[in-house]
């Protein structure tokens, strides 16, 4: 988990020294300038906010990981910054091209990973709960702004991956919200994302309507994963293969009868890049057997 939180913290770094260089690049263009200034700071902050939660707990102390973030992964969050860092060196840093970098920066999983790391790293829920407040207002500060350019609609279109009508629907049940959030953040894009936080609830949405991918915890409160599959079962006999179990149960049973029916089940912590394969080969069925189950 340590490698993690030192990539995290130098993408931070990195993104509040883009983005300071950038407002005294475009120091001419004051609104633009400040604006970059705040986000600059603000990178700042969510920096220290780490550098503090590490350095107060013990690796003994940290929650179970639920994902391993893999090289291909964080080469693409750190993708705008090298290319915003390459513009700045050869002194062709456009406010288009600089703008482009926030969004894509900004509208990627970035922001998840890092309340998913403060979270893993035992921060109080409370806190948490300011955290993603405060990330969300960032990102609001970042979309306003674009919105307000002559061609931001376009750009925040492309970066947002918002649904359009008729677009699949994926459910996730998880108890974790920010395990649950990465997950969405990770989903395909153009899906529609619905969020359980137990297996009633997700059992609740099942009922009302098509979900063309389920991803599921299997220890759940008020009741577990495998019950709630079962229940599914009986009202759709062919919801298994759109099923994917994606758990840290070490409960035997449990397991059992996941791999004798061959539901699809990937263990946590699990790559993502495995994870995204695997959702999108249930939502674009190619080649995974029905009874590929990964343990």
């Amino acid at each position: 988990m340590s490698d993690i939180i030192t990539w995290l913290i130098g993408v931070e770094t990195s993104a509040a020294n883009v983005y300071a260089e950038a407002a005294i690049v475009f120091r001419e263009d004051e609104d633009f300038s400040k604006f970059l200034s705040l986000m600059s700071l603000e990178e700042r902050e969510h920096e220290k906010v780490l550098h503090e939660a590490n350095a107060a707990i013990s690796d003994d102390e940290m929650k179970r990981a639920s994902f391993h973030f893999d090289d291909h992964f964080r080469n693409k969050i750190e993708a705008p910054f090298t290319r915003a860092w390459r513009l700045l060196k050869d002194g062709a840093l456009t406010k288009n091209a600089m703008v482009n970098v926030l969004a894509e920066a900004e509208f990627s999983e970035w922001n998840e990973v890092l309340i998913y790391t403060l979270d893993i790293l035992n921060v109080l829920d409370e806190e948490i709960q300011k955290f993603i407040s405060d990330i969300e207002q960032h990102r609001k500060s970042a979309q306003e702004y674009i919105a307000a350019l002559p061609d931001g609609d376009s750009i925040l279109q492309r970066v947002r991956r918002l649904p359009p009508p008729g677009s699949k629907r994926v459910l996730i049940v998880e108890s974790n919200h920010t395990v649950a959030r990465m997950l969405e953040a990770l989903a395909e894009d153009q899906v529609e994302v619905f969020i359980a936080s137990n297996g009633q609830d997700g059992i609740s949405y099942l009922r009302q309507g098509h979900f063309d991918l389920i991803v599921s915890e299997i220890d759940l409160p008020i009741m577990n994963g495998v019950e709630m599959y079962k229940l599914a079962l009986e009202k759709d006999p062919t919801i298994g293969s759109r099923f994917l179990f994606f758990t840290g149960s070490e409960n035997p049973e449990y397991l059992d009868f996941v791999r004798s029916s061959k539901i699809l089940m990937l263990p946590k912590p699990s790559p993502v890049r495995l994870i995204c394969d695997m959702m999108n080969d249930v939502l674009e069925p190619t080649s995974i057997p029905k009874d590929a189950t990964l343990q």
